[in-house]
């Protein structure tokens, strides 16, 4: 079954894709190595989709602002997302209960399946 990957259902794809890659790679590092690195995908995953949430509903309330109120509204969420995920990424590395390098992992998640996307449309259309 082939999917028609355009601009209306991109960021469906890329949701969907980096849910389905994180069940595998959470997945993948419990039978493989351990608790600890499973939980370390599983919270990396989840703030980086999170994040990713995050960037679109602020870039789609910029983009129906006036120029003047979207400067300081970028600036004052990027600041917001930014403390909010370094408090967060400080509490699980401090915990002692996630993998270092399983965090890193589903941290990265996003873009493996962006890059993963991008090989498969450039592939797609014989490039």
């Amino acid at each position: 079954m082939m999917i028609t990957i355009n601009e209306d259902n991109l960021f469906a794809v890329i949701i969907k894709g980096s849910l389905g890659l994180l069940a595998i790679l959470a997945l993948g590092g419990w039978a493989l190595f351990s608790l600890k690195v499973a939980l370390g995908v599983l919270a990396g995953g989840c703030i980086a989709i999170a994040n990713f949430f995050w960037i679109r509903n602020v870039l789609q309330r910029i983009l129906g602002q006036l120029p003047a109120n979207a400067t300081s509204y970028a600036q004052l969420r990027f600041i917001a997302r930014l403390s909010l995920t370094g408090f967060i990424l400080y509490g699980i590395i401090t915990s002692g209960w996630f993998s270092l390098a399983g965090l890193l992992v589903g941290l990265s998640i996003i873009v493996i399946n962006i890059i993963t996307l991008s090989l498969y449309s450039a592939l797609r259309a014989g490039g």
